[in-house]
């Protein structure tokens, strides 16, 4: 009974670990301390997939990290509003180039 005990405690630490170091699209989707956020960017036409985006939130600044992969759906516009959780993307929606926060340096 011991044993199982202490496999179980073994297992939900290596869980909860995976959750705080690996971070991507389904372990940022369950971790509780990430929260939802909504940035903007600049992704290439005549695409519906981008990879390595580099948001910037509504004060222009950068984000420290870039989000490996966001879907698209319409490849003949270039401005986007990401509605995020770390890498897990829940939606996207488009905007014109005027509703993009200008970005600071």
């Amino acid at each position: 009974m011991k044993k199982l005990g202490l496999t179980i405690i073994i297992i939900v630490t290596i869980l909860c670990a995976a959750l705080l170091l690996i971070h991507n699209q389904y372990t940022d989707y369950l971790n509780p301390m990430i929260k939802m956020e909504t940035d903007y960017a600049k992704v290439p036409k005549h695409t519906q997939k981008y990879y390595n985006v580099q948001a910037i939130d509504k004060s222009g600044k950068k984000l420290p990290y870039k989000i490996k992969y966001v879907g698209g759906n319409d490849p003949s516009r270039q401005y986007i509003v990401i509605h995020h959780k770390g890498q897990y993307v829940k939606v996207i929606d488009y905007i014109t180039k005027n509703e993009m926060p200008r970005l600071q340096d």
